[in-house]
C-alpha cells in the first residue's frame, strides 16, 4: 500500500472533523454535504455523508480517491485510498492521527487554553453555537455546531495563514448504509513493521559467535559477531570507534527468537554512543555485527527501573538529573491496557497548567506485545506511571545520553 503517511496527513483536517463531532457530538439528522478547507493557496474539496453517528468523508486527493469512514461508538476510523485495493484502520485516539488532526489539535488546546462561547451566528443558512479557544487573551481556534444537525459545519484555525474548513450543499434525508462499509473486495493493510523479519545471511553464523557479559572491550573485524544476553532492569550502551582512518559499519540488532526485531536496514551504524532498551519480553539478546572494517567496542549496562504493574498499581521514579525520561512500556494482558503518568515535587502532584492535561499524559496500549516508548520531559522530583486497566511492564530510566 503506498503513501500511507502523506495519505494521513492531507486528510488531517477531514478526519479531524470527524472525529471531533465523534468524541462530542451524535448528530440526530441524516445529511450529505460538499466540503472544501483552505489554507492559502492551498485547497481540497469533497463530499461528506452522516448518518446516526456514522460519518464518511471521499475526496479526491492528488488523482486518489480516499475514502475516510468513521465509527464512533466503536472508536475506529478507516482510511480506503481506493486503488490500492486495501483499508488501513486506526483507532480514533490513535497518537498518529491525532498529531496530524488541527482538530484533535483544537481539542488539546481547549485544555491549555480556554474555550468560551461566541454567541449563535447563522452559516449557510443554519443557526449555529459558536465556540472560541482564547490564549493570553487571543483567538487561536472557533468552531460552529448547526444546532439542528448537532454537527460541527464550520471551523477556522486563527493561524496564519488561517485555515477554514467548511461544509457547503447540505442536503437533509436518507443515507445509503453502504457509505459506511469497506468496499467488497478490500483487504485490511498489515503493517510490514509487524510482520516475522527473516534473518540476514550472516545471522548463520549467530549460533557459534561468543556470548559476552558487560562491561568489556573487545576489538572486532568484519564478519564478526558477538551475543549480549538481554537482562531485567538494565538497559545497554555502546561505543563503537574504527582502529583506521577508513571508515567502520557495525550495528547492534535486537533478536527475539533466532529472528531480527527488524531489517538490520533500519537500525543506524554503532557510533560514539548507542542505547538499548528492549526488554525480556521483546529481545532475548542484542546481536553485534561488524559489516566492514576494524572496530574497538566498549559496552556497559546502564540501571534502569523495570516493574510488572496491574491495574490499580504503579511505579514510581526519583529524577535526579536534569535529563530526558527513558520510558518503555510493553502491554502484558489479552486486550487493552491504560497507564497516566504524572510527576511530583516533594510529594505533591504538579498541576496541568505545568505537565499538560491528561489526555497527552494517557497511555493506552491495544494489543498484547504493544509497545510504546520515548524520552519524557523532566518535572519535579518523581515520575509516577499508575495502571488504570490491564497488566503492563514497565521500564524508565535518566542519564546523560552524551556521557559513555
Amino acid at each position: 500500500m503506498k503513501n500511507h503517511i502523506s495519505i494521513r496527513s492531507l486528510l488531517g483536517v477531514i478526519i479531524a472533523l470527524v472525529m471531533s463531532v465523534g468524541c462530542s457530538q451524535v448528530s440526530t439528522a441524516e445529511f450529505s454535504a460538499d466540503f472544501t478547507e483552505q489554507q492559502g493557496d492551498n485547497s481540497k474539496s469533497g463530499k461528506i455523508y452522516v448518518k446516526g453517528s456514522s460519518y464518511c468523508l471521499d475526496i479526491v486527493e492528488d488523482g486518489e480517491q480516499i475514502l475516510v469512514i468513521v465509527d464512533p461508538e466503536a472508536k475506529r476510523t478507516v482510511v480506503i485510498p481506493v486503488s490500492t485495493g486495501e483499508y488501513r484502520e486506526l483507532a480514533i485516539d490513535d497518537m498518529a492521527s491525532v498529531m496530524n488532526d488541527p482538530i484533535q489539535g483544537y481539542l488539546y488546546t481547549a485544555t491549555m487554553g480556554e474555550e468560551k462561547t461566541g454567541g449563535v451566528e447563522t452559516i449557510n443558512g443554519y443557526e449555529c453555537d459558536k465556540s472560541v479557544i482564547t490564549m493570553a487573551d487571543t483567538d487561536v481556534m472557533s468552531q460552529w455546531v448547526a444546532r439542528s444537525l448537532n454537527f460541527t459545519i464550520k471551523i477556522v484555525g486563527h493561524g496564519s495563514p488561517e485555515r477554514v474548513f467548511e461544509l457547503t450543499n447540505i442536503v437533509e434525508g436518507s443515507v445509503d448504509d453502504s457509505k459506511f462499509e469497506i468496499p467488497e473486495g478490500f483487504t485490511k493493510w498489515i503493517d510490514p513493521a509487524t510482520l516475522p523479519v527473516e534473518p540476514p545471511a550472516w545471522a548463520e553464523g549467530i549460533p557459534t559467535a561468543p556470548v559476552m557479559m558487560p562491561p568489556f572491550q573487545h576489538d572486532m573485524s568484519a564478519g564478526d559477531i558477538i551475543r549480549i544476553k538481554v537482562e531485567p532492569g538494565k538497559s545497554l550502551v555502546l561505543k563503537g570507534v574504527s582502529k583506521t582512518d577508513t571508515e567502520a559499519t557495525a550495528k547492534v540488532i535486537p533478536f527475539k527468537d533466532d529472528r531480527p526485531l527488524k531489517k538490520d536496514s533500519w537500525y543506524n551504524n554503532l557510533g560514539a554512543y548507542s542505547h538499548k532498551h528492549e526488554t525480556s519480553i521483546e529481545a532475548d539478546e542484542f546481536i553485534v555485527y561488524v559489516y566492514e572494517g576494524d572496530i574497538t567496542l566498549t559496552t556497559k549496562w546502564q540501571e534502569m527501573l523495570e516493574k510488572t504493574v496491574a491495574e490499580g498499581e504503579e511505579i514510581r521514579l526519583p529524577l535526579t538529573i536534569w535529563e530526558k525520561i527513558e520510558t518503555r512500556l510493553v502491554n502484558l494482558s489479552d486486550g487493552e491496557s491504560v497507564a497516566i503518568f504524572s510527576y511530583f515535587e516533594e510529594g505533591t502532584e504538579l498541576s496541568e497548567n505545568i505537565i499538560s492535561s491528561l489526555k497527552w499524559r494517557t497511555v493506552t496500549l491495544k494489543e498484547q506485545g504493544e509497545v510504546h516508548y520515548g524520552s519524557r520531559s523532566y518535572y519535579g522530583d518523581e515520575m509516577v506511571f499508575s495502571v488504570k486497566k490491564g497488566k503492563m511492564l514497565i521500564k524508565l530510566g535518566q542519564f546523560d545520553r552524551w556521557k559513555f
